[in-house]
């Protein structure tokens, strides 16, 4: 039974042996304690702007454009800083657990091919920006010396046993013909381990500052809205007050939209993807910047999930039902519901005119430091009786027509057949600010608001004061 003991010996020793070539500690390996992959002073990581990743085949190139960062190469599109940082950092923090030597140039080859470093399975090179530090972290400026930024280059090959990976730093001086090392494979997961799409930022409107000035252009028409200091106004298809809440709703539906995902990168036919033309298209001007996101076709029968491409960048995606409806709403949503956007406040007088025909009652109202006075006249005459009105009566008619939001908002054209009475607002300088026309729709009843900017204002009940009778008038003796 000696013999079969033999045996069973020898054929564990074979196995131990080459399972101790499959972690590199074959002929030519030399044990070393952990140390890093790339010395600690090779290259400033916060100063790294560029990233080359090569793997199957393709060089994806990465450029940090102030705090952004871009992928430059083979698409453009905005990159997740936090992945980039992640990256550096996981060069950086490799550890070698030992070091394998190539030998003589007959084995070399060999020895490289098994270790998956020839050709290597990826290669990572890190640049830093123009600005390099100097000696003892002063600038190139400030040491008075050109120093050229630093580059580093790992070359990534394959995985081996029990967690651990190959990799060569080929940068570094004599690096290629003394070995490679074997360490840790959390930078091959990291680096191959994921699809590089999966460094891009699904952000529809990356790092969106303040927004001057947004289009959502359709087959139908246009609608245009502009910043104005702090409000918003709607140039088109109206000319009218936008409501400041809501179109920062707006804007901040933009800010925190995403897409659903990478449909295709660099299409043959965009027109495949309804992106040439574009249904529709989003264009977002902010700090000088115009953004645009073309809308195309859904993406299948049935769907409400549509194509879509950031103009200047090379891939299609999918925006999802969820996300584009609050980035399209109905115009009328954003129109200011109020009447008037003059402040009362800064309104010195009021004129009322009764009606448009000639002997129509017409009434001024004028603010005094303890309440209001008014003189009662007729349209066409310059006779009038002066009198005081009730303050309460007054502030109602400023509340109703510069506070009250209406109920239902329709661009269409003012009912002037049926006017009850138009309200101009003048200011302490004498200068008209506004002027308000009211009308009572006969279909429904309803009181119509406008202010010369073809929006109709509907209020279903209102507390109107109007005449000399609802506003209290009383002549002076």
């Amino acid at each position: 039974m000696r013999w079969v003991r033999g045996c069973i010996a020898f054929a564990v020793a074979g196995a131990l042996a080459a399972a101790s070539l499959q972690l590199g500690d074959g002929p030519a390996q030399r044990a070393v304690s952990r140390a890093p992959l790339v010395a600690a002073d090779a290259i400033d990581p916060d100063r790294v702007a560029t990233i080359v990743l090569e793997r199957d085949g393709v060089q994806h190139v990465f450029e940090r454009r102030g705090s952004a960062w871009q992928q430059t190469e083979p698409v453009h599109h905005a990159i997740d800083g936090w992945s980039m940082r992640q990256l550096i950092g996981r060069v950086l923090k490799a550890e070698s657990v030992r070091t394998v030597e190539l030998g003589d140039d007959a084995t070399r080859a060999a020895r490289l091919a098994e270790a998956g470093l020839s050709p290597p399975a990826a290669r990572i090179e890190l640049r830093e920006d123009s600005a390099a530090i100097g000696p003892a972290g002063s600038t190139a400026a400030s040491a008075g010396s050109p120093v050229a930024p630093r580059t580093i280059a790992v070359e990534l090959g394959r995985r081996s046993l029990a967690g651990r990976a190959y990799a060569r730093v080929a940068s570094a001086p004599g690096a290629a013909a003394d070995g490679y090392q074997v360490i840790d494979a959390e930078l091959h997961e990291y680096a191959l381990g994921r699809d590089p799409k999966e460094f891009r930022r699904r952000d529809l409107f990356a790092d969106l500052g303040a927004v001057d000035r947004l289009a959502l252009r359709a087959p139908s028409g246009d609608m245009v809205i502009a910043r104005d200091g702090r409000n918003y106004r709607i140039e088109s298809p109206v000319r009218t007050r936008a409501d400041r809440v809501q179109v920062e709703e707006l804007v901040d539906a933009l800010r925190r939209a995403k897409s659903g995902g990478f449909v295709s990168d660099r299409p043959v036919e965009l027109s495949v993807y309804g992106l040439e033309p574009a249904g529709a298209t989003i264009e977002v001007d902010s700090a000088g910047t115009r953004r645009a996101l073309l809308i195309g076709d859904v993406v299948s029968l049935g769907a409400q999930d549509r194509f879509g491409m950031l103009d200047g960048t090379t891939t299609v995606v999918r925006l999802p039902a969820a996300v584009l409806a609050p980035m399209i709403p109905r115009l009328e949503r954003l129109i200011d519901a109020v009447a008037s956007g003059v402040r009362a406040r800064d309104i010195a007088s009021i004129e009322i005119a009764l009606g448009a025909a000639e002997g129509a009652p017409r009434l001024t109202l004028r603010r005094e430091t303890d309440g209001w006075t008014a003189s009662l006249g007729r349209q066409g005459s310059g006779e009038s009786t002066a009198g005081t009105v009730e303050t309460a009566a007054v502030e109602g008619l400023l509340k109703a027509l510069t506070e009250t939001r209406a109920t239902g908002v329709e661009v269409a054209p003012f009912p002037a057949a049926e006017l009850l009475a138009t309200v101009s607002f003048i200011g302490f300088a004498s200068e008209p600010l506004d002027t308000v026309r009211i009308a009572r729709r006969a279909t429904d009843g309803r009181i119509v608001l406008e202010n010369g900017d073809g929006v109709l204002r509907l209020h279903g009940g209102i507390e109107l004061p109007l005449t000399s009778e609802e506003l209290g008038f009383r002549a002076r003796r």
